[in-house]
């Protein structure tokens, strides 16, 4: 289905050609189109992605359109907004949907073409040093400090997340700091001092503020910053100033741990200690909410749910926020690598840590030992996204999806972008990647 029009590079609108196809009884359509690159929509898929295609003529030398996909929007409600940049000279722009929903025909081959290239944004493999990927190790250099982030050698990374201006944030854990990878490619040290360390909790320039294993990392859409400073028993907050201020101190100890989640006003925490789910509370404290884990990766907030992933259990639980109760949702137990297209409550999921939930619903699940990338729909059937496997890193440029090779190795976590994007830790060699949310072909 799809709905077109066409626009100047200053974004006059010349003509408006609907080409419109049933979609839940009704016809989806671009309801408004700016100068700005706003665009409006209605009639969409409710579970489905929309994809907006561009052309510099409606035919082509053969005959056909030759459009270009552009940008893709998950959509949730019927009716929908988006905003991208204009493209230079006269183009014709449309709007395609597919439907994503579980019911649906060639519903999770739907989402697979929606994604396209595999990248690598950060980490060079430690290149260079005799011991690559050594725990405990800081591999980082002052050199590499504003240099294109692919030449930049990471130190045990775990997780990875971005603010709404794309900028990717790392928890570097062995090098005691957390980087900045900006839209431009270029690493940044933006809080700690690559020293361990215990910098003051008073507002001090984050990057004078000593950390200890910082481990854990949350970053809201504006860019602040919160750190699970694991070492130190703290979580810190880095505002968009760069000034680092210490949100509270947990007197019992933090014992290692991945996982954070901080709600915006920062009335609410919950994140990992070892293996134990704490929640604190401004005025509470803190309080530990489930000592059942074996080994806790990270999680996320679903409702008034938490999903967490156990990796010394190769399960995923989900977590009452109101009594700490948890209930398997999926794995077996096992150490198999997953059967695609079955129900993930039967599969085994070979060191599950990372886990993320898309706006559609469903999980991305990223592995350890079993080196995948997965996802799992709504009604539970599980499908292999990214095989790998050991220390692995390939395919970079190349189209995300191919089963038959090995583009990925040792997972740590998995998080989006409010594009959709896909953003990757993997592997003690320290490697940071990322898969975009916008298909190759019309």
């Amino acid at each position: 289905m799809s709905s077109t029009q066409r626009i100047t590079a200053l974004g006059w609108l010349l003509t408006c050609c609907p080409l419109l196809t049933p979609a839940r009884g009704a016809s989806f359509q671009i309801t408004t189109f700016s100068s700005t690159g706003q665009i409006a929509w209605t009639n969409a898929f409710p579970s489905g992605v929309c994809t907006i295609e561009a052309a510099s003529q409606v035919k082509g030398s053969n005959g056909a359109a030759s459009w270009v996909p552009f940008q893709n929007y998950y959509t949730t409600n019927s009716a929908g907004t988006g905003r991208f940049p204009l493209w230079p000279g006269n183009h014709f722009f449309r709007l395609r949907a597919v439907n994503i929903s579980s019911n649906a025909p060639q519903a999770y081959t739907n989402l697979v073409q929606s994604y396209g290239l595999l990248h690598t944004i950060a980490g060079n493999g430690d290149a260079g040093y005799s011991q690559p990927g050594k725990d405990v190790t800081n591999y980082w250099q002052p050199s590499f400090e504003g240099g294109y982030a692919t030449n930049a050698a990471l130190s045990r990374p775990h997780f990875a997340m971005a603010d709404n201006a794309s900028n990717v944030f790392i928890v570097d854990k062995d090098s005691d700091a957390v980087l900045k990878v900006t839209t431009d490619g270029r690493i940044h040290t933006v809080a700690g001092t690559h020293a361990i360390g215990n910098g003051p909790d008073t507002s001090t320039l984050a990057t004078n503020v000593a950390m200890n294993t910082p481990n854990g990392l949350w970053v809201r859409g504006d860019g602040t910053v919160y750190v699970l400073d694991t070492g130190n028993n703290k979580v810190r907050r880095l505002d968009t100033n760069g000034m680092m201020t210490t949100l509270f101190t947990d007197s019992k100890g933090i014992h290692g741990g991945r996982g954070l989640w901080v709600k915006n006003d920062e009335s609410l925490v919950y994140y990992a200690s070892g293996s134990d789910l704490r929640r604190w509370t401004r005025g509470g404290g803190t309080l530990t909410l489930n000592q059942q884990f074996n080994d806790l990766g990270t999680f996320v907030i679903s409702g008034s749910n938490i999903i967490a992933t156990d990796r010394g259990d190769n399960t995923v639980w989900l977590v009452a926020t109101n009594n700490g109760i948890r209930s398997l949702l999926f794995g077996n137990g096992g150490t198999n690598l997953v059967m695609d297209g079955t129900l993930a409550a039967t599969n085994s999921l070979y060191g599950v840590r990372g886990v993320w939930q898309p706006p559609i619903g469903g999980y991305f699940l990223a592995t350890d030992y079993g080196a995948q990338l997965l996802y799992v729909d709504i009604t539970g059937v599980i499908h292999v996204f990214v095989n790998g496997q050991n220390d692995d890193h390939a395919g970079d440029g190349h189209w995300f999806y191919s089963p038959n090779n090995y583009y990925l190795g040792q997972l740590r976590s998995v998080s989006m972008d409010n594009q959709g994007n896909l953003i990757i830790v993997e592997n003690d060699l320290g490697y940071v990647r990322r898969i975009d949310f916008q298909r190759l072909s019309p």
